[in-house]
């Protein structure tokens, strides 16, 4: 039975090969190779059935949880040349050698947003094509609030009074935080209070160099953050289930959700708005983290001398239109490029509505770097929103930023 089903494994993957594109797990003798998730592979054949101008092309899945460590240790016959992922990955793949600068036309360029572009820029070259995002919006009830909130202070008097004069609103603002350590969903807040990661330099790479935790503007908000837990607009404990929970059930009038929550909008049994998370002052925006996944060309292609093809068919046809609809719908998420996300339609056009959401957002950090931020910063919100036993956020976030520097100038990286 085993000879039999390789017998037949190998019959498929010769006629597959025929039609120009492999779903093989090897280097094909010539061609471009492209690894890619589950979810893509299967768009990529389908955009691809007769190769890439004359070029064979060969889409081989792979577990993403491992893709970064394969092609670290991978030999140059079986590696590919053009890879699927996460472009927060570009700084660490590009500190390897195992990536190869893009270059887009001005025509391309213009139909993504520079803050997504920039999401993988390192040393002041493109390494990553967006073609996906995800990010954070603001969900509203309708029904507890008509009209929409200019600024989070008119936000954040409406939902304490809510929460005061009606016995059903039992959590003014849905913002999850009672658990794990990343900023994914405090950022929004936290940028509008005038907090960042890391700085840019000014070839458009992030400065590693310029910790933002406890920067002078932020510093001169953090009293606003000592106000939001005061009051008890928000609060560590707060888990992601309890705030979708009290969000379906009518019993808080704000919730930030992301397209990860798509079933659970769909659920709802009342009328609600998406839209973005109006600003906390007027000079500063509240922009969401955006996790951006893509394609990126690897020094492989060079090697086996298709490095014009392979950077061709992702500078060109991946970046389309067409193809970014197809690729980003495989997942259900928002298209980078721009003209393709104007008329996504999935979720009855709440994707579209998240994603138009993310237009002021920041690209997760794209540099090793970024793993010794994320524990501080969290420890810092969560000990600033810890009700009658918190810590002033002033004095929370100036310790961040002494822990995170002290990390970074010690050379000590944490793994994810």
């Amino acid at each position: 039975m085993r000879g039999m089903t390789r017998m037949i494994a190998g019959a498929v993957a010769a006629m597959v090969a025929a039609a120009g594109v492999v779903a093989a797990p090897a280097q094909a003798a010539d061609g471009i190779v492209i690894w890619s998730d589950a979810a893509h592979a299967p768009v990529l054949r389908e955009l691809l059935p007769d190769g890439y101008k004359g070029t064979p092309v060969t889409v081989v899945e792979k577990d993403m949880s491992t893709v970064r460590a394969d092609l670290a240790g991978i030999g140059a016959r079986n590696a590919p040349d053009i890879l699927w992922g996460d472009l927060t990955w570009t700084g660490e793949l590009v500190d390897a050698g195992l990536l190869l600068p893009l270059t887009l036309k001005k025509k391309v360029r213009a139909q993504f947003r520079p803050n997504v572009l920039a999401g993988s820029v390192v040393a002041g070259k493109q390494f990553g094509l967006p073609v996906q995002i995800s990010n954070l919006a603001l969900v509203t009830n309708t029904t507890l609030v008509p009209t929409q909130p200019r600024t989070f202070a008119e936000l954040s008097d409406l939902a304490l009074k809510l929460a005061k004069n009606k016995k059903k609103v039992t959590i003014p603002f849905a913002l999850a935080q009672g658990e794990g350590t990343s900023p994914w969903t405090t950022y929004p807040l936290f940028s509008g209070l005038g907090g960042y990661l890391f700085g840019r330099s000014s070839d458009g790479s992030l400065d590693v160099a310029d910790v933002g935790l406890s920067n002078p503007v932020f510093r001169g908000n953090a009293t606003t953050l000592d106000g939001w837990n005061d009051s008890g607009l928000i609060s560590s404990t707060l888990s992601a289930e309890q705030a979708r929970k009290a969000f379906a059930e009518g019993k808080s009038p704000f919730w930030l959700a992301g397209p990860e929550e798509l079933q659970s909008l769909l659920d709802l049994t009342f009328a609600y708005r998406i839209g973005s998370i109006p600003p906390v002052t007027s000079s500063l925006k509240t922009s969401p983290l955006l996790t951006i996944q893509g394609f990126m060309l690897t020094t492989f292609a060079t090697k086996h001398g298709v490095e014009e093809q392979a950077e061709a068919l992702v500078s060109s046809l991946l970046a389309r239109e067409a193809a970014q609809q197809k690729l980003a719908a495989a997942s259900g998420l928002y298209p980078a490029n721009t003209k393709a996300a104007e008329s996504v339609a999935t979720g009855g056009g709440r994707i579209r509505a998240i994603g138009n959401a993310g237009a002021d957002g920041v690209p997760m950090p794209n540099v090793p770097q970024a793993g010794v931020l994320w524990e501080p910063y969290a420890l810092a919100w969560l000990e600033s929103t810890a009700g009658a036993k918190a810590t002033p956020a002033m004095k929370a976030f100036r310790a961040a930023q002494r822990s995170a520097l002290a990390a970074l100038q010690g050379g000590t990286v944490p793994t994810e």
